[in-house]
């Protein structure tokens, strides 16, 4: 009974800190870029609309420890921490409900991670930047081929100028030459492709329509180039199969955004520790205060971690160290109290 009073409590918190924030960066974003938007009220909804989005996964590790403040305090307040422990209840058993709650936030926004969810900050600065999305002059090596894309539209998924070269004990073999194709079904489509085939007796030129390049995806090309973001399933498929890719910038952008979440979810149980029992015997603001600053100073490392990391100064998994230390006190914690 006492868990699913605590969890319901947590998570209004929680959604109510969390659209907080999101509306606050959603009108700071739009003070600031709104002189750039197209004139288009249609644009503007679905401007504000990816902002959002973007805004609610930036700040969704740190709503789940200021939801975790904010009903803990509640609680201290109105004297309920109090009498759940004047009840026997331990720290390890009232600390269930938040951390199960923080789990499931976690879970559902590691799926939405892996999907088109992932960019929908490129979506606002494409309406921000009046173009569609298009990569120009891509050069990739993808299994035993070098593949060259002169223009690359993801939201179409066409790409113009496209030439394939075939290697074989690193020496080209076959070139196919096409001036569009198109992504269907997981592989590209290329009408009237122009085929030529190089040996050491003589160079055959054929034309025929052809299915190549199966699982080559239009958005994990775009991202390849910049890096900026990507999803998780793609980072997995880009590191797989593609053989220059940059594996420290992937990992970066992959362990940023799980190592810092876990983080946060973890410092519940340090914070539930340190949580004051009775708002006489100790400083209830002072705590507060302690806490958000540790919670932004953990948050903020992640984040200045990511950024070394991303131009290679660092090494990727430096990211995990602040949630191995948390993760590793918070285990001596329930340890200790046990």
């Amino acid at each position: 009974m006492y868990f699913w009073y605590i969890f319901k409590k947590y998570l209004k918190n929680f959604l109510l800190i969390l659209f907080s924030l999101s509306f606050f960066y959603v009108i700071i974003d739009l003070i600031a870029n709104y002189s750039k938007l197209p004139d288009s009220s249609n644009l503007h909804v679905l401007y504000v609309y990816y902002v959002a989005l973007n805004s609610i996964d930036v700040f969704y590790p740190l709503a789940l420890v200021f939801a975790f403040l904010f009903t803990v305090y509640y609680m201290i307040k109105f004297n309920e921490l109090v009498s759940f422990y004047s009840l026997g209840f331990t720290v390890k058993k009232l600390i269930k409900p938040f951390f199960f709650l923080a789990l499931i936030v976690f879970t559902v926004f590691v799926i939405l991670e892996s999907g088109k969810f992932a960019y929908v900050r490129e979506y606002a600065d494409s309406i921000l930047n009046k173009k569609q999305y298009a990569d120009a002059n891509l050069f990739v090596k993808y299994e035993d081929k070098i593949v060259y894309i002169k223009k690359l539209t993801p939201v179409f998924k066409r790409a113009d100028g496209l030439k394939i070269f075939y290697l074989q004990n690193n020496k080209i073999v076959k070139i196919l030459t096409s001036p569009k194709a198109v992504f269907k079904k997981n592989i590209w489509f290329v009408k009237d492709a122009e085929i030529t085939y190089i040996n050491d007796r003589e160079i055959k030129t054929t034309s025929a329509t052809v299915y190549v390049l199966k699982n080559f995806k239009p958005k994990i090309i775009s991202n390849l180039k910049n890096l900026n973001s990507i999803s998780l399933t793609d980072a997995y498929t880009a590191m797989k199969l593609f053989k220059d890719v940059n594996v420290n910038m992937l990992l970066s952008i992959v362990f940023f955004k799980i190592f810092t979440a876990l983080s946060m979810v973890f410092l519940l149980i340090v914070l539930m520790f340190k949580t004051p029992v009775h708002q006489r015997i100790s400083n209830i603001s002072l705590f507060l205060v302690k806490s958000v600053l540790f919670t932004i100073l953990v948050w903020g490392t992640d984040l200045m971690i990511y950024k070394f990391a991303k131009q290679g100064v660092l090494s990727p998994y430096v990211l995990a160290v602040p949630f191995v230390f948390i993760l590793s006190y918070g285990i001596f914690l329930l340890y200790k109290e046990k």
